[in-house]
Formats: structure tokens, C-alpha cells, sequence
């Protein structure tokens, strides 16, 4: 498993990565900017009318702005660690495009089971509080936006896995073998970056923290036991593109055919993303177990 992050080993000096880490944030909040003003003068509309997400030009433009990952790591690894972006994949330098195929699958089955489990809560909830799928725009112009809606989200996923469970994971692996420093430290980063108590309220922004934080995690982990960034990838990317189908009425709903409606700081919204991280848990669990009966090496490489 060493060779997933040997890339990093000669430059871990923990400055060098704190460093790299406040670039690449401060890159993309700056390609955020530019992508949005961009936009604004491309369609005449205000920069904060594009920010919300809700029709297919403004979710287009939010996950553009994650370019701003790409170029950061394209500044950060040559100017900092003398390496290259490819690095970041794994010991072949490129996608294991098995792994991003299962975990993609992995992922589907999941929201397919998770959307089943909703329809059987839903019978058990009053009338007032049960969530709805609606339809959100013809198929006719659903079809033209989702090459497009595939293509970025693929840009926005790999960037938040080439940082986070690439660039962080390899260069805090080089410097500490405590979990809690490389696996469970950037997937909190990872977890806050996503409180929204303007969109969930602030108890169910929580939860979503939880929810991304346990899922960094699982990820982080899945990345040091397969020795390759495109499992990870796969399962973010699966995730995402779910949200092209079915949506969350009111939230990143640009590019979904249907959407599920309910109120984001409702309870059920809640008792949702935590049943969603326990469901997610224990697929990972049977997974982990089935590797750990395959390759008997697991455990002692991931200790050492």
C-alpha cells in the first residue's frame, strides 16, 4: 500500500502541505470568482442570480468553478513538492477505470436502495410531511443538458478527490501513520466545507457534515486498501451523477429530471442524510470484509 503515497515522501514537511492547502483554496475561491463574472457577462445576469444553482446555466457554472482545484494542484505540486498531478492517482499514475467503474455502480445501487427506503417511510409519515417526487423539466431538455451535466460533474468530483483524497491523503500518509491525522483530519476539512445552514438549517447542516466527513473517511480508507485514486472517484462521481436523475427540490436541482421535495430543515431531512451515512456504513463494511477474506495483507498494511 506504500506506494500510493511514495510520490509525496521526499517533500511531507508539514509546512509544505499547509501551505499547498491554503493555495489551492485560496486558487479556487479566486476561479469561483472569475467563473461566475464570466458567466454574468456571458448571459447579462446578475452574479447572484447564477449562484443559486437552480436552473441548468447557473448549476453548469457552479460546478465549473471546481477547475480552480485543477489548476491550484497544476501550481501547487510542481512550485511545492517538485511532483506532477498524475502523482495523485496512484503508483501507475493513471485512473484504475475498473475501480472508478465499481464504485459508480457501488454507488447507484445505493441511491436506488436508499430512494426504495424512502418510498417505505413515506407510508409510515403524515400526509403534511412526506416527501413528493416532482417532475422538474421535459425530458426534451433534460436530454441536451446531460452530456454537459455528466461531463462537469465528473470535473467537480475528480477535483474534490485528486485534493482531498490525493493531495492531503498522500502528503499527511508520508508524515503520520495515525488514521486520525490522515484519513479522519481532511475528511472533517472535507465535511465542514459543506455546512449549508443557509440551505438545511443549522441541526440538519450538522448532520450533512456528518454525513460528508464519514463518507471522506470511507474513502480515504478505500484509497490507501486499493492503491488508487479511481475507486473514490467512482463512488463520488455515482453520487453526484445521481442527482441528474433524481434531485433535492430546491437544491442543486439544475440539472435533475425529477426532484424530491421536501423541507430541507424538516426532521425527515435529517433522520435522510443519517440513515443514508449508517446505510453507507454498512456497505462498506461488507466490502472491507470481503477485501480483508481476499488479501489477507490488508490489515498490516494499512498499521504499518
Amino acid at each position: 500500500m506504500q506506494s500510493f503515497w511514495e510520490p509525496a515522501l521526499p517533500r511531507v514537511q508539514i509546512w509544505r502541505t499547509v501551505l499547498g492547502f491554503a493555495l489551492l483554496i485560496g486558487i479556487f475561491f479566486a476561479a469561483t470568482a472569475g467563473v461566475f463574472q464570466l458567466g454574468a457577462y456571458v448571459t447579462g445576469a446578475p452574479p447572484r442570480e447564477l449562484v443559486s444553482a437552480l436552473t441548468p446555466q447557473s448549476t453548469l457554472l457552479f460546478f465549473l468553478t471546481f477547475i480552480g482545484f485543477h489548476l491550484g494542484l497544476l501550481i501547487v505540486l510542481p512550485l511545492l513538492h517538485k511532483r506532477w498531478y498524475p502523482s495523485l492517482f496512484g503508483p501507475s499514475r493513471r485512473i484504475n477505470m475498473a475501480h472508478f467503474g465499481w464504485g459508480v455502480l457501488a454507488t447507484v445501487a445505493l441511491a436506488t436502495f436508499l430512494y426504495a427506503f424512502m418510498y417505505v417511510d413515506r407510508q409510515f409519515l403524515d400526509e403534511e410531511f412526506r416527501p413528493r417526487i416532482v417532475a422538474v423539466r421535459p425530458l426534451s431538455e433534460w436530454l441536451v443538458w446531460l452530456l454537459p451535466a455528466l461531463a462537469v460533474i465528473f470535473l467537480q468530483t475528480f477535483a474534490e478527490e485528486a485534493v482531498f483524497r490525493g493531495y492531503l491523503l498522500q502528503q499527511l500518509r508520508g508524515r503520520f501513520r495515525s488514521p486520525l491525522i490522515w484519513a479522519v483530519l481532511p475528511s472533517l476539512i472535507f465535511g465542514l466545507l459543506h455546512f449549508d445552514p443557509g440551505t438545511y438549517g443549522y441541526v440538519n447542516a450538522g448532520a450533512y457534515v456528518i454525513n460528508t466527513t464519514t463518507t471522506g473517511v470511507l474513502l480515504c480508507l478505500i484509497t490507501i486498501r486499493t492503491g488508487n485514486i479511481g475507486a473514490a472517484a467512482g463512488l463520488h462521481f455515482g453520487n453526484n451523477a445521481a442527482l441528474i436523475f433524481i434531485g433535492i427540490k430546491g437544491n442543486l436541482e439544475g440539472f435533475s429530471l425529477f426532484a424530491v421535495e421536501m423541507g430541507l430543515e424538516s426532521g425527515y431531512t435529517a433522520w435522510s442524510i443519517l440513515s443514508q451515512t449508517g446505510f453507507t456504513l454498512v456497505l462498506f463494511a461488507i466490502w472491507w470484509r470481503w477485501m480483508n477474506r481476499r488479501d489477507a495483507i490488508a490489515k498490516p498494511a494499512l498499521a504499518a
